[in-house]
């Protein structure tokens, strides 16, 4: 019969082991400028524009101006919103949905156990190790050579404040 205190002072020690010899958590960040241009970049973009103009020429073909206005103004608000992610500190959450099946991927090559916004990091503990996954997430948009050196120019710049960000009607 196996002795119920040596099994409670086991469990213990490998407790303790366990928490002494834990590693660090790591945490990958992006930064979300970079995801915008990847995709700016990506056959995700050109293939949602080939839709949108479909759907605005078929709409046009139909004489349905209100839906050929409704359509432009939707690709106007789009357009802002890439800019917002491109050039300051958008959310691009719904860029990083057309790659959420590689972010396990991601993850694992980088060895972290979360993935956030660089810019989304309101308190950073020391304790916790920061990992750059940019670039690796960047080539899941299938960014060649030209974007992955126009986002490593990008990422020495600081971003521009969201209000200061040009608007189509130039303000």
């Amino acid at each position: 019969m196996i002795d119920q205190f040596a099994c409670r002072a086991t469990l213990v020690v490998l407790l303790t082991a366990g928490f002494s010899l834990a590693q660090p958590m790591r945490v990958g960040t992006y930064d979300s400028r970079a995801i915008a241009v990847a995709y700016a970049h990506s056959n995700f973009m050109h293939e949602h524009l080939r839709a949108l103009a479909a759907e605005r020429d078929e709409a046009k073909k139909e004489g349905d101006e209100k839906r050929v206005h409704e359509i432009e103004a939707r690709g106007g608000a789009e357009q802002q919103r890439l800019h917002l992610q491109g050039f300051s500190t958008g959310s691009v959450i719904d860029l990083m949905k057309k790659i959420d099946a590689e972010l396990p991927g991601v993850a694992k090559a980088a060895g972290v156990s979360l993935i956030v916004s660089k810019w989304e990091v309101m308190y950073r503990d020391p304790a916790v190790e920061y990992v750059d996954v940019t670039i690796p997430l960047v080539k899941k948009f299938g960014a060649d050579g030209q974007v992955l050196k126009i986002v490593e120019e990008l990422m020495k710049q600081d971003p521009i404040p969201a209000d200061k960000v040009p608007t189509e009607a130039g303000s």
